[in-house]
């Protein structure tokens, strides 16, 4: 069984999710190490020429975070959308 319920009008609790990859260097991995710290996302996966980074949070973070990582090398991008529960 399917149920959509419209959470606009309701105390509700909304997040996204994106996974990135992200080509590294010797000289961009600490900061891009530092830019994901302070949007309090994780690093899940991590080899010489990449690195994949985890981040949730509402819209205007991702967007936010988006935005600071397309000076760098992105390889790949995927993201959720927004997805919701009542409080």
């Amino acid at each position: 069984m399917i149920k959509i319920i419209d959470l606009s009008a309701e105390p509700s609790v909304f997040r996204e999710l994106i996974l990135v990859k992200v080509a590294i260097t010797n000289s961009n991995r600490r900061d891009l190490v530092d830019l994901v710290n302070i949007y309090r996302g994780r690093i899940i996966d991590l080899n010489k020429k990449s690195l994949i980074i985890e981040l949730t949070g509402d819209q205007e973070k991702i967007d936010a975070f988006i935005e600071l990582i397309k000076t760098y090398e992105i390889k790949e991008l995927v993201r959720t959308g927004f997805t919701g529960l009542l409080r």
